[in-house]
């Protein structure tokens, strides 16, 4: 039951984090988060620690804050981002695949959904879905742990109408691409 309950406390603190519901640098009561969640604090420091093993919270005394947005780390995320992908998608291409059936589902999927954090959930797994056509569970597994890094910044990018329409082009003449088996050009 407690596992249970620390995982729903992990997620629903994640999303909130992620999607700036709960503010960068903002502090984070154990008191208002048992009220806020509804469960017990024994599942909420569970959550906590989760949390803080992600980068997303820091322990400040016997507290814990959001993690605060570092625009210099945040270079450093997307710039490794852009190696990591760019890789991923020369790998892909290589394997001259007919198809990609979960990036291809995915990327539907993404095309008709309003909900923003669900969104970017969806444009996360598309990204994971393109690293994995690389056959290279290193490279997957580096970039599922640099992608939560960025998730924040994603989303204010995510905000404005235009900058998802861009990114739904971008995504699709990328997944083209490799399945073109034309490396370069997605990468």
């Amino acid at each position: 039951m407690v596992a249970s309950q620390t995982d729903e406390a992990y997620r629903e603190m994640r999303s909130r984090i992620l999607t700036l519901r709960l503010r960068p640098g903002e502090a984070m009561s154990e008191r208002r988060l048992e009220e806020l969640l509804r469960v017990s604090r024994t599942p909420i420091r569970a959550a906590l620690e989760r949390l803080a093993q992600e980068g997303l919270v820091r322990r400040e005394g016997r507290g814990y804050r959001v993690a605060p947005i570092d625009l210099d780390e945040l270079a450093e995320a997307f710039s490794l981002r852009a190696v990591l992908e760019a890789t991923a998608a020369r790998w892909a291409a290589a394997r001259r695949l007919q198809e990609a059936p979960e990036a291809q589902a995915l990327l539907e999927r993404l095309e008709g959904v309003a909900d923003l954090d669900a969104e970017l959930a969806l444009a996360t797994e598309f990204h994971l879905a393109l690293a994995r056509l690389s056959e290279n569970r290193f490279l997957v597994e580096a970039l599922s742990r640099l992608l939560p890094q960025i998730y924040r910044a994603r989303f204010v990018e995510a905000l404005s109408p235009e900058g998802r329409a861009q990114a739904h082009r971008e995504h699709r003449r990328i997944l083209d691409l490799i399945l073109l088996g034309e490396g370069e050009e997605a990468a």
